[in-house]
């Protein structure tokens, strides 16, 4: 669709996403705090064709960002910068040291971001292990959640070109993505997280 994909974040899923959107034609630039020839050398050889530029001038010049970084830092973020973009939130909380179960994403209810969910059920090996081409008979999901229905629909077309059938929620739905979910790491054709999101809903329903 032509639109340009920033990644903050050169570990593995960010350059696993690079990897696979510059084979599939998307024009790529990828930002990571750290500095030094080791990132180079990562995002060189794993994601190559992707730019590796500074953080600020990805975040001004990308149409869609992916925020591959952890989950702690993602409040450390100036929003500002990422007002003009639709943003893909892939990160995951990870139990507190209370055992508490943190919520699904610090940006959660954040009306100022064109915000989705999606890209954090998966892990990175699987995105390189599972994508296949569009009309594979045993293509794998990936959910891409947002009340905001262009940005989702911007979104699931970059899951398409990843090699994955899409599958849209809304924003209510985003829980279903969570480490806690019904699709945490597991492989599940699009037939099978669709009759999933049904009965999870329907069983969520029971319990008001």
């Amino acid at each position: 669709m032509g639109e340009r994909l920033g990644i903050l974040g050169a570990g593995k899923l960010g350059t696993a996403v690079a990897r696979l959107a510059v084979d599939a034609g998307r024009e790529v630039l990828i930002a990571d705090e750290r500095k030094g020839p080791m990132i180079e050398l990562v995002v060189s050889t794993v994601a190559s064709g992707a730019g590796l530029v500074g953080v600020g001038e990805m975040l001004a010049s990308s149409d869609i960002v992916l925020l591959a970084i952890p989950y702690s830092r993602v409040m450390e973020l100036d929003l500002d910068q990422l007002a003009h973009a639709i943003v893909i939130d892939a990160t995951n909380p990870w139990l507190e040291a209370d055992g508490a179960n943190p919520p699904g994403s610090p940006l959660r209810g954040r009306r100022d971001l064109r915000l989705v969910r999606s890209l954090n059920h998966v892990a990175y090996e699987e995105l390189m292990s599972y994508a296949e081409p569009a009309g594979a008979p045993f293509r794998t999901a990936i959910a891409v959640a947002s009340d905001d229905v262009e940005a989702r629909r911007h979104v699931a077309a970059l899951v398409d070109d990843l090699g994955f059938d899409p599958v849209e929620l809304d924003g209510r739905s985003a829980w279903l993505l969570d480490a806690t979910g019904p699709f945490f790491g597991r492989r599940l054709s699009r037939a099978e997280m669709t009759a999933l999101v049904s009965a999870s809903l329907r069983a969520d329903r029971l319990t008001w």
